[in-house]
């Protein structure tokens, strides 16, 4: 297989990190069906252990690339995460693949239950808590969608930082079924397959995929620092052509089944092939990752300006900004452009959107994406400040942070 790609890589032995879930998914096929190799490209994946982990190696240039939660990147340019190097991404890898899950024992306390819509399983928590209940919930990374979405569901009923009863804490997504099992948590926000194996295991009961809260925002994407970006441009766009490759067959045609045994031979997840076979079918207890395909692919600075905004809304960030600097510094537009154009696929005719619009066209040739928050909100990158007043924020005070 040859990609006969325009670019010449700088350097073509690569170190590339994972996290044990299914949405590493487009890396470990990129491999599997020799995208990297057909694009130049000697690629050593790396699984790591930890989000924090992962970022870590990242930044210090232990790994070249990495998938990411699509915050990280944010973040790290933004010095929010205490590391402080600057990242960029040049393509979304996933939407959506994640869950809220209770223990049954206190989704039965709640009560909660199947069919329940997003907004009354919230109204239900907020009831629990302000009625003395304590929750002690889980998610994988303090700059991660998972967090960020379990505060938007919460935020529904009501619930906010300074709500008593609340506990959030960080964990690896591999420990989170045991964490469950053993009571040190009530319940968790990860990705799959973690959601369908505390079900599975009679522990978990699932609330709502994470998809249900936003529809359209990136879940995990491909980052690197900048200083790489600048310093292997042609590897950098390599790269992204051959993960795109994968993407463009995950997404073209039926590979369950084969993806399914990649997994369990590479030892990716510690769970039954039958229920990494269902959850990648959409028959799990939670929702498949939506691997990115055609624009979907493109990380819009919309999306990334979302995440500022909850670093912004959760406290972690109160230095005034601009979303519109931060944003274009941390999404490699050119470099997404150059690599999709050589595979023939389709470009953005704006690098950022109305987020929450529903559908809303993208591409030159009238393609679309979809984008919907739960509340029914919408996320003006020509007015950002607009979406933290809508949720609270006093309007003055929203416009001088975020005018910086």
């Amino acid at each position: 297989m040859n990609l006969m790609l325009p670019f010449r890589p700088e350097i073509t032995h690569l170190t590339v990190g994972y996290m044990p879930l299914l949405d590493s998914a487009p890396l470990l096929w990129a491999q599997h069906r020799g995208y990297f190799r057909a694009a130049g490209l000697d690629v050593e994946l790396v699984r790591e252990v930890s989000w924090a982990s992962l970022r870590d190696r990242l930044a210090y240039g232990a790994l070249d690339a990495a998938q990411c939660l699509s915050p990280m990147p944010v973040a790290a340019t933004l010095g929010a995460d205490g590391v402080g190097v600057p990242m960029v991404t040049g393509l979304c890898l996933s939407q959506g693949g994640s869950a809220i899950t209770f223990s049954r024992s206190m989704a039965d306390r709640i009560g909660l239950r199947s069919g329940m819509n997003v907004a009354d399983s919230a109204a239900a928590v907020a009831q629990y808590v302000r009625g003395g209940g304590r929750l002690r919930l889980a998610h994988v990374f303090a700059f991660s969608m998972h967090h960020y979405l379990l505060r938007d569901w919460l935020a529904l009923g009501g619930i906010g930082l300074d709500t008593a009863g609340i506990e959030l804490s960080v964990a690896p997504p591999p420990q989170m079924v045991r964490l469950l099992e053993s009571g040190a948590v009530d319940g968790f926000c990860v990705g799959e397959p973690w959601n369908t194996a505390a079900v599975k295991g009679g522990l978990g009961f699932v609330v709502t995929p994470t998809s249900s809260i936003w529809d359209g925002g990136a879940e995990k994407v491909l980052g690197v620092t900048r200083e790489w970006a600048q310093q292997f441009p042609q590897t950098h766009r390599a790269l992204l052509a051959a993960v795109m490759s994968a993407l463009h067959e995950l997404t073209s045609r039926d590979v369950t089944r084969e993806l399914t045994t990649l997994l369990h031979r590479l030892q990716v997840v510690s769970v039954p092939d039958s229920w990494i076979e269902q959850v990648l079918r959409g028959q799990g207890a939670g929702t498949p990752p939506r691997f990115a395909q055609g624009l979907v692919a493109f990380p819009r600075r919309s999306q990334l300006m979302w995440c500022a905004l909850q670093m912004l809304r959760w406290r972690q960030w109160s230095t005034p900004l601009s979303l519109a600097e931060l944003t274009t510094s941390v999404v490699d537009v050119r470099a997404f452009c150059d690599a999709a154009a050589t595979l023939e696929l389709p470009l953005p005719i704006t690098d950022a959107i109305r987020e929450g619009a529903g559908a809303v066209p993208l591409g030159a040739d009238g393609a679309i994406v979809e984008s919907r928050f739960i509340d029914g909100g919408e996320l003006d990158p020509a007015n950002p400040a607009e979406y933290l007043a809508a949720r609270g924020w006093n309007r003055d005070v929203a416009r001088a942070v975020i005018a910086g």
